[in-house]
Formats: structure tokens, sequence, C-alpha cells
């Protein structure tokens, strides 16, 4: 659901796995109804990767390098017809054109928010996998089931963050107490 740190979660490991001098990271937004990234980074040019999606702009134009092997595509601001962009013919030429190009090692996608509509599952076709994040005391043990069904029946699912826990069980963490 919204609110369950995504965007947070797939910065934090865009930069991680950048850190490995081998691979050649690209993080891409996909999340056209409520973009945040460029947001949360202080980026403020007007990149949109909904451009190089609908194919009338190159990623080289709307996407910025962070060190040698990080390159990040947000978003400025909402895309008006993400569904019909996300299911229409261009997004697939558009993703495999940027791949040829740039051979990037892994892209990580910045998905909407699955219970929300049907945005993420209009993209699902054009990942190999997923990584579900659930917020601590927010997201339903049922929700993180749905979800997995849902995305089960479309790719490989990887697994599930937890995030957003505060307060964990002394029985299980590491005290100096």
């Amino acid at each position: 659901t919204s609110g369950c740190g995504k965007t947070t979660t797939c910065l934090n490991l865009a930069f991680s796995l950048a850190r490995q001098s081998d691979l050649r990271m690209l993080l891409a937004e996909v999340d056209l109804r409520r973009p945040s990234v460029a947001r949360m980074l202080g980026i403020k040019a007007e990149h949109s990767f909904a451009r190089v999606l609908e194919g009338s702009s190159r990623l080289a134009d709307n996407a910025l390098r962070y060190g040698s092997n990080l390159a990040i595509a947000a978003n400025h601001c909402p895309y008006r017809n993400p569904a019909e962009l996300r299911q229409g013919p261009t997004v697939g030429p558009a993703l495999a054109a940027l791949e040829a190009q740039y051979q990037p090692t892994l892209v990580l996608f910045d998905m909407p928010p699955l219970l929300a509509g049907d945005d993420a599952l209009a993209f699902i076709g054009h990942v190999d996998c997923v990584l579900l994040v659930a917020a601590a005391e927010s997201s339903t043990i049922e929700e993180v089931d749905t979800c997995e069904r849902e995305l089960a029946a479309h790719t490989n699912v990887l697994g599930v963050v937890l995030n957003k826990c505060r307060y964990p069980d002394r029985r299980y963490g590491y005290s100096y107490a």
C-alpha cells in the first residue's frame, strides 16, 4: 500500500548495490501517478522517465548519474495517462533499447503500490522478479498474502522486506541492556 517505504527502500538498495564497482545500475521510477524519487533526492531538473517509456525522449536526457555506475531516471511530475502508457506498445521496445544501449547489470524499478490500482500489474510483465515492501504495524498479513499471490502469478517473488519496524521484540535482537 501507499506509504510502506517502497521508494526509500528502492533508493537505498540502488545506492548500496552501486557501491559494487563491477555493477552498472539503473533505478527507474515507474510510479507515474505519485512520483517521489526526484523530490526525495532534491532533483530540480524536469526529468521524465515516462517520456523515455513513450519513446519521445532519450534516457541520457532524463536520467542523472550518481558516481560512476548508477543512473537514476525519475519523474518530476505525474504523467497524465499512466495505465495506458504502461500497457502501450512503446514500453517494451523502450526498455529493450535501454538495455541494449546501456547494458545495465541490474535495473531497479520503483513501482506504484500494488493494492492502490492496476498500475503495478500493468508493468509487471516487463520485470524478471519483484521484492515486496510491507510496513510494520500498517501492512496486514492478508495484504502481504494477497500481494504475494498476485505477483507470483506474473513473475518471480524474491521476498518481502519488512520496513518501518521500530519496536523489535527483545527475544529476537541484540541488546545492550
